[in-house]
């Protein structure tokens, strides 16, 4: 090799160590950067703790409202005399459905199958001002509406109820309820299961897979929940129904507040009750949910000569004043000292001339259903549970066929308040409004004709102020009858409902 080459390899060989060690050097001082430099949180995954890595706010787009099966009785054995036998005597049912706003297909299914679904129509699809409806009955059991939304927004939404009714045998008089949506949870602030009175716990599970869900009950013998002889676990299987005789589980109280809770899957619950003295026919109802407990709280549907019980739950001692509501304002108010984790159960007499609904005002926030009463012939009796509604922007409810309704709207602010209430008909075509004002703590009844001719279905639209508002029901052939007839629907919400999800990451999930 010549001397030239020889110097050239010896550079070539030198620049390659020099690299080399460079490289090594560069190695190590990264290495020991990931050692001790934390980088920056948001270039990094959640730990598998659990903590949220990210949260966002989503608008909903279908919902559910199950719709009970007509009344019935808890034991219709034939044995004995037939005329000592229980009977549902002529009981019919009706139920209507309606979906307002920007809604894509509504349609009416069973909580075992949507196959077949009957979908609601428009009166005019080119008219704006209408709303999509249906009609149809509960005699064979029970229903589901199905409503998918363009766009979740408030006036967007669907309502749904149900009634039965009977002239002859053990449920003689009116039922009915607004659909409920299913949920996670549910409370229900009902009356007693004293001799002669049977409660049944109804729960649907409208999705494809069986869940497992609590139930639990306080009651007026004392404080804390008590202990179900039926035990507080109950399963629903997928598509299905299941009932919990409460009667049975918690026998001899004055009143109930029960909670069912399910962990993953929404369930929908009612409480039907059917009260008896012998062979004489009390009354019956279906109880939805009730809202979230409040401090100030108001049931309206109440008219002069009704007997009303209040039943309130309260987590903790507190006081409330129960006061009528009357076009005027509150009168003749009288506080009440309540228990807290026990049930009580006040009696405030027939309600007076010029009673419309009942306002609690309480140091802490409660839950209330007042049980409002009537007579009919030969003893015979029936009763609505209207529960403690809360105010909303926009909301609505349907009247079923076969049903008069009577409404009643009551300002449950300090200030004065304004709205409009909108009738459509059986169609879904828009027939009349009326506008309403209202003083501060003043309540008024509104007859159907004050909005429309064959109006059924109603919307109401809150401009200013706090209103609170419901149905009374009663049936003609049941007036003809001499009996009393007697029941109440609740609105349901239009505004628009969003959820809250947050995500997180786990890497135990990853094997």
């Amino acid at each position: 090799m010549s001397a030239q080459a020889s110097r050239r390899h010896a550079r070539r060989t030198g620049v390659r160590i020099v690299l080399g060690v460079l490289t090594m050097l560069v190695i190590i001082a990264m290495f020991v950067a990931l050692l001790i430099v934390r980088p920056l949180p948001s270039l990094v995954d959640a730990s598998a703790k659990g903590e949220a890595s990210s949260e966002h706010t989503v608008s909903q787009l279908q919902t559910e409202s199950y719709c009970p099966a007509r009344m019935s009785l808890t034991d219709t054995g034939s044995y004995g005399d037939s005329e000592f036998q229980a009977s549902a005597g002529d009981i019919a049912s009706s139920a209507r459905y309606a979906a307002f706003g920007s809604v894509f297909r509504s349609v009416i299914g069973t909580t075992a199958s949507m196959d077949g679904a009957t979908a609601l129509q428009s009166a005019d699809a080119a008219d704006v001002s209408s709303i999509m409806s249906a009609s149809g009955n509960v005699d064979g059991g029970s229903t589901l509406l199905q409503t998918r939304m363009l766009e979740s927004k408030s006036g967007t939404g669907a309502v749904a109820s149900m009634a039965s009714w009977a002239t002859e045998g053990d449920l003689k008089g009116v039922s009915a309820v607004s659909c409920v949506t299913p949920a996670l949870t549910h409370a229900f602030v009902v009356g007693g299961t004293a001799t002669g009175t049977t409660q049944q716990l109804v729960i649907a599970n409208p999705s494809s897979k069986a869940t497992s869900l609590g139930v639990r009950a306080w009651g007026t013998s004392g404080t804390g929940a008590l202990t179900l002889s039926t035990g507080e676990t109950v399963t629903v299987e997928a598509h299905g129904e299941t009932t919990v005789d409460l009667s049975a589980a918690a026998p001899n109280q004055d009143g109930l507040y029960v909670t069912v809770s399910s962990e993953r899957t929404p369930v929908a619950a009612v409480i039907r009750t059917v009260a008896a003295d012998g062979l004489t026919s009390k009354g019956s109802e279906v109880m939805a949910p009730a809202v979230e407990p409040e401090a100030t709280a108001v049931m309206p549907s109440v008219r002069r000569g009704d007997d009303v019980r209040v039943i309130a739950f309260a987590e903790r001692d507190t006081t409330t004043t129960l006061s009528w509501v009357t076009d005027k304002g509150l009168v003749q108010s009288a506080a009440h000292d309540l228990t807290g984790g026990k049930v009580t159960v006040i009696d405030m007499g027939k309600a007076p001339a010029g009673a419309l609904a009942v306002a609690s005002t309480a140091q802490d926030s409660i839950r209330l259903t007042a049980e409002v009463g009537r007579s009919g012939d030969d003893g015979q009796a029936d009763f609505a549970l209207v529960r403690a509604e809360r105010p909303s922007a926009v909301s609505a409810l349907t009247v079923p066929d076969h049903m008069d309704a009577t409404l009643t709207v009551v300002n449950a602010g300090t200030t004065d308040a304004d709205g409009t209430l909108i009738g459509y008909d059986g169609s879904g075509k828009r027939v009349g409004d009326a506008k309403l004002d209202l003083s501060a703590n003043a309540a008024r009844s509104v007859d159907v004709s004050d909005i429309g001719d064959d109006a059924v279905t109603f919307r109401l639209d809150v401009a200013g102020g706090q209103i609170v508002w419901g149905a009374r029901l009663t049936n003609a052939q049941v007036d003809d009858a001499h009996l009393a007839g007697l029941a109440s629907l609740a609105p349901t919400s239009l505004e628009e409902t969003t959820e809250r999800i947050w995500s997180s990451q786990n890497a135990a999930i990853v094997r």
